[in-house]
Formats: structure tokens, sequence, C-alpha cells
């Protein structure tokens, strides 16, 4: 069975997991702190934005692994991962340019609401198929 959505979601999270690393690693040379964050509030926020995306993206992507298996690629499902997308760069920029910005919040809100309704949307789908 193919898994398009799911597969292009892991995907573009992936890219965007990479991106986030490198910068924490381009940053970590570029103020010589091997190990933490040294005070730095540039590399905390890098560091923070790179890490709350790896806290949310895999239970993401396993709920529209199973998600997709049990209902199949459909208009909901391909919204909530673009809208997901949308939500995890929208928090990793606004992390970045300051610590309270506006595009913190709304990615921190989209990201809660898509794993809300995505969950929501699985449990449903298990339910109708017993």
């Amino acid at each position: 069975m193919q898994i398009p959505v799911t597969a292009a979601c892991a995907a573009l999270s992936g890219l965007l997991i990479l991106v986030l690393a490198l910068r924490v690693s381009l940053m970590r040379n570029r103020f010589r702190i091997a190990l933490g964050d040294g005070g730095n509030a540039e590399l905390m926020r890098a560091i923070r934005a790179h890490a709350n995306t790896i806290e949310f993206v895999p239970i993401f992507v396993i709920l529209a692994l199973c998600y997709e298996l049990q209902a199949g690629a459909n208009a909901a499902l391909t919204t909530l991962v673009g809208v997901f997308l949308f939500a995890r760069l929208s928090f990793a920029i606004g992390m970045s340019l300051a610590p309270v910005h506006p595009l913190r919040r709304v990615g921190a809100g989209l990201s809660y609401l898509c794993l809300l309704l995505l969950s929501l949307l699985l449990l449903a789908a298990v339910i109708a198929s017993h």
C-alpha cells in the first residue's frame, strides 16, 4: 500500500529538521560553543526551535501514517499535513526572530490543533471500522 501524504509529510519534516540542525551547528561554530547554549539567547532559541520540532514531528507522522492506512489519503489528511508543516515552519521562524513572536504563537497553536484533529480523526476512523 502506498502512503503518499504521510511520505510527503515525513520527507518535508525531515528537511525542516535538517535545516534547523544545521542552523544550530553553524551557530555553535560561529559563537564557539560546543555544548549547551553558553548563555547565548540566539543559540538557545535555535536549539529550542530544533528540539521542539523533534518533539512534535514523530508523533504527528505516526498519527498520519495510522490514519492514512486506516482511511486512505484524503482531503482531511492532506489539509492537516499542510497546515502542520506550515505551523512547524512558522514556529521555527518565530522562535528564531524573538523570544515571543506572533509566528511562534501561530505555529504552536496550529501544531496543537493539528495534533488534536488528527488524533480525533484517527480515533473516529478506528471506531467506524468496527
